[in-house]
């Protein structure tokens, strides 16, 4: 049986459909994280499926522990109808299925008394797709993309827990001061009317000041005696001390 499997060249395919299903996992596994981290700068209106039902969770569930929320929903995230961790890991399966597979292709080679050119070249083979996948990850580096998308999201709900605080606090401080901040048109409609009242009240203590300082000036006319007693400063102290009289 072995020795069939090695005149087929089936442990060759082997690693070749490793090789392959390999950068198929790498290939989605980066198309997740890169739609992931670019939708971290258009939260509003996300492209991705999984940073919209991240944004919906987020509002339906307060978000305690924005760190351990991330890493649940990245361990719920689905790329090509496969967990995101899963495809991951069949890169590592990839790997070890290309080093068995020579493996056992090199104690038939030895068992069988093959030619050692044979030998050579499953060993090229499992070597160069096993380097291959491995140059891959290193290249797409994809740990380091998931701590940018996981800090990304967890500065975004800390940042949105600050202007909730502020906007309670705010709106705190409105609801004390409702003159400085009215909020309903009933508060609006009785600040406008104690501003008319007040108006309308400065307006009698000015009129009031205007008709005795007549009334003075009449009777300095008529007695010259007054005449001329106030100078411009005193009269202007005069209006003062009836005006703070009057209020």
């Amino acid at each position: 049986m072995l020795q069939i499997c090695i005149d087929l060249k089936l442990f060759q395919y082997g690693m070749i459909a490793a090789g392959i299903l390999g950068v198929w996992c790498l290939f989605w596994s980066n198309h997740f994280y890169n739609m992931a981290n670019h939708d971290l700068k258009r939260k509003d209106k996300p492209k991705g499926k999984w940073s919209a039902k991240v944004l919906e969770d987020s509002r339906i569930n307060s978000v305690e522990n924005s760190d351990a929320f991330i890493r649940v929903r990245l361990s719920e995230a689905r790329q090509a109808g496969i967990h995101v961790g899963r495809l991951r890991q069949f890169v590592n399966v990839a790997l070890c299925a290309c080093v068995v597979l020579f493996s056992v292709a090199g104690y038939g080679v030895m068992q069988y008394r093959y030619e050692m050119y044979v030998l050579w070249r499953h060993g090229l083979l499992a070597g160069c797709i096993a380097s291959g996948l491995l140059m891959l990850k290193f290249c797409l580096n994809l740990p380091d993309k998931e701590e940018q998308l996981v800090d990304g999201w967890r500065d975004y709900f800390e940042n949105k827990v600050v202007r909730e605080t502020k906007l309670v606090k705010g709106q705190a401080r409105e609801r004390a001061q409702p003159e400085a901040f009215p909020i309903t048109e009933q508060e609006r409609a009785n600040i406008k009317k104690k501003k008319e009242k007040r108006v309308e009240k400065h307006s009698k203590s000015e009129d009031q000041v205007t008709q005795i300082e007549k009334g003075i000036r009449e009777a300095a006319a008529s007695d010259s005696r007054f005449a001329g007693v106030l100078t411009p400063e005193e009269e202007k102290l005069f209006r003062e001390v009836i005006r703070e009289y009057l209020n």
